[in-house]
C-alpha cells in the first residue's frame, strides 16, 4: 500500500431515538415511563417553562398514573459547565430511576447530564469532548430519559450530545456519547402553541442550519476508517441521514411561515416539530460543520 493510499470508511451507523408523535401525546407519559420500569423520575425544566405550567402538568399526569415525581426547575438557559456541576450535585444520593426533560434544548441537555452524573459521577471536564476536556467515554448505559420538547428547533430530543459553555475558557463545547441519547421523545405540538412569533422563528432557523449542515457534511465514505468501538457519534452524511434532512427542509419550506404567523395552527406546529426532530436525527448522526464551528467560539463569549 502506497504512503498516500489512505483507506476510507465503508461502514456507517444510524442510531435513532424512538419517537411518539401527535397532539396530546404528552398525556401518555405515565404509560411510557411505567413501560420503561420507571417509578420515581425527576422532571427537569427551566423557570420560564415552569411558569407556563407544563412541568406541573406532566407531574400531575405521572401522579394519576401512580408514579411519584420531583421537579428540578433551575436549568440554566444555555447550560454551562457550572450549571452541569450544579445539577450533578443535586441528583447525587437521590433515588431517581429515570428522568423527564420538559423544555427546549437546554432542559433536555441538562437532563442528559443529570442522567450521566447520576450513574457515573466524575468531574464534568472528564467527559467533555477533546481537546477542551478529557473526552472520556461514558462507561455504560444510563437510566431511562423521556424528552418532551417545548420548542421546534434544537432536535436535542434525538441527539447524543449535551451542549454547554465552559465559562473559564469562554467556549461552547459539549459531551458526546451514544448513551446520552434519550430513550423516548414525545413530540406533542400542543406544547408549542403558546410560543410567540420570535420564539417560533429563532428555533426554526436552528432547524434550517441543522438540516443543511448535516446534508452537506463530509460523507462517511470520505473519512478514514475506524474500529467499531472508535467510530464517532458524527459519522458524516450518508443515504439515511440525507432522507431525514430532505424531509426536514421540505416541512420547513411548507410550514415555517405559517407557524410563525399563526401559533394556533396545529398542522403547522406539528410539521415544524417533526422538522426539528428529523433534522435532529440527521445531524445527530451525520454531524454539522463550518457554521457551527464558527458559532461556537462566538457563543462562548
Amino acid at each position: 500500500m502506497g504512503c498516500l493510499d489512505i483507506p476510507n470508511e465503508t461502514v456507517f451507523t444510524m442510531e435513532i431515538t424512538p419517537v411518539k408523535v401527535g397532539p396530546g401525546a404528552t398525556d401518555e407519559v405515565a404509560y411510557d415511563l411505567k413501560r420503561l420500569g420507571v417509578k420515581h423520575p425527576l422532571i427537569i425544566t427551566d423557570r420560564g417553562v415552569m411558569k407556563l405550567g407544563l412541568p406541573e402538568g406532566v407531574r400531575s399526569l405521572l401522579q394519576e398514573g401512580g408514579l411519584s415525581a420531583d421537579i428540578f426547575d433551575d436549568v440554566h438557559v444555555e447550560p454551562t459547565d457550572k450549571s452541569f456541576e450544579a445539577i450533578a450535585t443535586f441528583v447525587q444520593g437521590r433515588d431517581y430511576d429515570g428522568f423527564v426533560a420538559v423544555g427546549g434544548g437546554s432542559s433536555i441537555d441538562s437532563a442528559k447530564a443529570a442522567n450521566l452524573f447520576t450513574n457515573y459521577p466524575a468531574p464534568v471536564m472528564d467527559y467533555v469532548n477533546k481537546p477542551i476536556g478529557k473526552g472520556l467515554p461514558v462507561p455504560g448505559p444510563l437510566k431511562p430519559l423521556v424528552a418532551i420538547p417545548t420548542t421546534a428547533g434544537t432536535g436535542s430530543e434525538t441527539t447524543a450530545m449535551a451542549i454547554m459553555d465552559v465559562l473559564s475558557l469562554k467556549v461552547k463545547t459539549g459531551i458526546s456519547h451514544r448513551y446520552l441519547r434519550p430513550t423516548l421523545a414525545i413530540i406533542d405540538p400542543l406544547n408549542t402553541i403558546t410560543l410567540p412569533p420570535k420564539a417560533t422563528a429563532y428555533p426554526g432557523f436552528d432547524v434550517l442550519t441543522h438540516a443543511l449542515e448535516s446534508y452537506t457534511s463530509r460523507p462517511y465514505n470520505a473519512r478514514p476508517q475506524h474500529k467499531p468501538d472508535e467510530r464517532p457519534v458524527y459519522v458524516g452524511s450518508n443515504p439515511i441521514s440525507d432522507m431525514w434532512c430532505e424531509k426536514a427542509l421540505e416541512y420547513l419550506g411548507r410550514y415555517f411561515r405559517r407557524a410563525v404567523l399563526n401559533g394556533m395552527d396545529v398542522e403547522a406546529r406539528t410539521h415544524m416539530a417533526l422538522a426539528a426532530t428529523f433534522a435532529g436525527i440527521g445531524f445527530g448522526n451525520a454531524g454539522v460543520h463550518v457554521p457551527h464551528s464558527i458559532a461556537y467560539p462566538i457563543a462562548g463569549l
